[in-house]
């Protein structure tokens, strides 16, 4: 069997799965996500992969959480940059229903791009290192340490 790949993971919990209340609180989370990756032949390996909790975002009715499998060159200094967010995305969702599919190409730039991704690299700010960690059920989130000042604005 070959060495896993990396890639990342959206898994996108509802608040109709039983798995709601543990997804915010303990990374072990990902340990079912893991499972239905496997399930849908979507993840192959022989021992246990390495994961690294990127970033986890609670709104309402959804936690979203972001993972890399088997990046091994995964760098919190860089993780804003573009170029050192160019991995394959599968998403994971646990709802009423239970599903896994790789992301099409739009998704999987979203995800990897400033407009998620990255984009908590320069909501955390310079030095911050992952998980980041966003709560929006208590009002909108504030960021003291923006990486770009000009995002202020937003």
């Amino acid at each position: 069997m070959a060495e896993q790949k990396p890639f990342r993971v959206l898994a996108v919990i509802s608040d109709k799965n039983s798995y709601w209340e543990q997804s915010w609180l303990t990374p072990e989370i990902l340990l079912p996500a893991i499972e239905i990756l496997k399930d849908k032949d979507l993840l192959e390996y022989t021992s246990e992969p390495e994961m690294r909790l990127i970033a986890k975002e609670k709104r309402q009715t959804r936690v979203f959480i972001v993972f890399d499998i088997s990046h091994t060159s995964y760098d919190a200094a860089k993780g804003h940059l573009p170029e050192e967010n160019k991995l394959p995305v599968s998403i994971v969702r646990l709802g009423r229903k239970l599903q896994a599919y790789p992301a099409n190409g739009p998704i999987q730039n979203r995800i990897n791009s400033a407009s998620d991704g990255a984009r908590a690299h320069y909501d955390h700010g310079i030095g911050s290192i992952p998980p980041l960690v966003t709560d929006h059920t208590l009002g909108p989130p504030m960021y003291t340490n923006l990486r770009d000042p000009s995002l202020l604005l937003r």
